[in-house]
């Protein structure tokens, strides 16, 4: 009893501390067993939650799941499903690849779920600014929704463009080149884009690579997605390893009696050879 407690009380902290620090939300990103396998091994991966890449603050409920699936070369969608599931512990879950693959390029996505928010005289409710009439609140309201893409390559290959298709997410990092095909010191360009259009105002673009640093928010380059480009941004990738790139964007609320903000993010995972 005692050490399920202390688990659900870390938990809870987590979130808090997510809810409230940096200027930067907390954050779903992909962590992939290996991002260059073979053919005849699955791509198994897990999710992590918070703002120290790699390892983050916690797992990412999987409750919060919309969706998790694979885009092949062909841009096709492939299937997810759960690998290990430890007793009780539901977000502790790995995933993996269910389907055979062939050589090329793939892309790892999860969709996750939306939610309302807000800080009121009773702590952090999870209610839309209607179900909180009448309270105070503290801040804005707002529905805030991740999302999260690894690239992985099998069979040492580069090929297809399943790894640039544009899924429409609310907010979403599009590579504009084959991450399996660079190498350290390459410059990776990628689209950050809304609903699948460009947003009507620049974004600032961060990246970090594992080993950087161990602290909240510390990144290693970070870049425009500038208006005036559609929304193109570059990084170069200044170390061979794993690389999380991160983009953090709030909007007004397209329903004011909801929601005051609209908040996004959304990392891109992959790996970096020397």
């Amino acid at each position: 009893m005692m050490k399920k407690t202390m688990v659900t009380g870390f938990m809870v902290a987590a979130w808090v501390f997510c809810s409230t620090a940096g200027a930067n939300a907390c954050h779903p990103w992909f962590n992939v067993n290996n991002y260059f396998t073979e053919p005849s091994s699955p791509i198994r991966f897990h999710i992590a939650y918070g703002h120290n890449y790699p390892l983050g603050h916690s797992f990412f409920d999987n409750g919060r799941i919309e969706k998790m699936y694979i885009v092949n070369q062909k841009g096709n969608e492939e299937k997810v499903g759960p690998r290990v599931v430890g007793k009780g512990m539901d977000s502790q879950t790995q995933f993996e690849s269910k389907q055979d693959l062939a050589e090329g390029t793939y892309l790892v996505v999860m969709e996750g779920k939306g939610d309302y928010g807000a800080f009121t005289g009773k702590g952090y409710q999870r209610k839309t600014k209607k179900e909180l009439k009448g309270e105070k609140i503290k801040g804005d309201v707002i529905y805030s929704r991740s999302y999260a893409k690894a690239v992985v390559n099998v069979g040492g290959k580069s090929g297809g463009e399943g790894y640039s298709k544009v899924l429409g997410h609310g907010l979403e990092i599009v590579p504009l080149k084959d991450p399996g095909a660079l190498r350290t010191n390459d410059t990776l360009t990628l689209k950050v884009l809304h609903n699948g259009k460009p947003l009507d105002e620049s974004v600032m673009v961060y990246a970090t690579y594992m080993g950087f640093s161990n602290k909240t928010d510390v990144f290693a380059y970070t870049a425009w997605a500038s208006s005036y480009t559609k929304g193109v941004a570059e990084i170069r990738l200044l170390q061979p390893g794993a690389w999380m790139i991160f983009v953090h964007h709030k909007l007004p609320h397209p329903n004011p009696e909801l929601a005051d903000k609209y908040s996004y993010q959304a990392t891109l995972t992959l790996e970096v050879k020397p």
